[in-house]
């Protein structure tokens, strides 16, 4: 990029933040304030010493319901669900979230350990499918798993929140990683998974923010028109984890 091109994202990005710091402030608060609220055993990653002693799935529920995976979005933790997994859990799901750090890595990567934690998760419950939801950029690490072809068969209904399907105007202001050059609009991974289809009978739905500034408009919408397509006003980017319009959309969507 050069000094002029570096220095108009920069202004661009002023602007932008001008116009949604109230917003981006309130999520942030609110964001802090999940650390108090129940642990969620995470996979992937290392361990996390505040999940404690890892719980064994109680057979009562392998039977009967289709566990949820989790994914957070770039620079999420297990905070980040909280709200939605307590949801699921009094739903009686089984819920367990992946955790990674995206520095050193990509998102072809990523989805390679989601495909891993996907068939341990369904090994340890015994169930046939999962539910898979993704907020941000785990979105996208869910698309290319399911478009890799290797969890045919493995998924129900796939939920994703702000996910970067058209690109975000942010990633051309870090001109570095992998991860960052991906979510750039039009980059080669964005457009191998516009053109691949969703397998047959899994469920997508995909929810937008209004205020979303991080991923505006329809960028956040697949481009396989099979996904459905919700926009909740009223938040923004963040907002949506802490939304319980959002997360009872979610658990709507996810038949047991």
């Amino acid at each position: 990029m050069s000094p002029f091109g570096v220095f108009d994202a920069a202004r661009a990005a002023v602007r932008m933040i001008g116009r949604t710091a109230k917003v981006q402030a309130y999520e942030v608060a609110l964001m802090a304030s999940l650390a108090a609220m129940a642990p969620l055993h995470l996979v992937g990653g290392g361990p996390d010493p505040s999940c404690g002693p890892r719980s064994p799935v109680q057979a009562h529920t392998a039977p009967t319901t289709r566990p949820v995976l989790l994914v957070h979005g770039l620079g999420g933790t297990k905070s980040s669900w909280s709200l939605l997994a307590q949801a699921l859990s009094a739903r009686g799901l089984t819920v367990e979230a992946v955790t990674y750090t995206p520095i050193g890595t990509s998102v072809e990567q990523l989805a390679d350990r989601l495909v891993v934690e996907v068939d341990r998760m369904l090994s340890r419950t015994g169930s046939d499918k999962v539910h898979l939801v993704g907020h941000s950029l785990g979105g996208v690490v869910i698309a290319q798993a399911i478009a890799g072809g290797r969890l045919n068969g493995l998924v129900d209904t796939v939920v994703t929140l702000a996910s970067p399907f058209g690109g975000t105007p942010w990633a051309h202001l870090l001109p570095f990683g992998a991860i960052v050059r991906a979510l750039r609009e039009d980059s080669p991974l964005l457009r191998r998974l516009a053109c691949a289809p969703v397998p047959d009978g899994v469920r997508w739905l995909a929810v937008t923010a209004a205020l979303d500034m991080i991923v505006p408009g329809l960028r956040s919408v697949p481009a396989h028109t099979q996904a459905e397509t919700v926009t909740v006003g009223g938040v923004g980017h963040n907002g949506m984890l802490l939304s319980r319009e959002v997360v009872g959309r979610i658990v709507d969507a996810l038949p047991a």
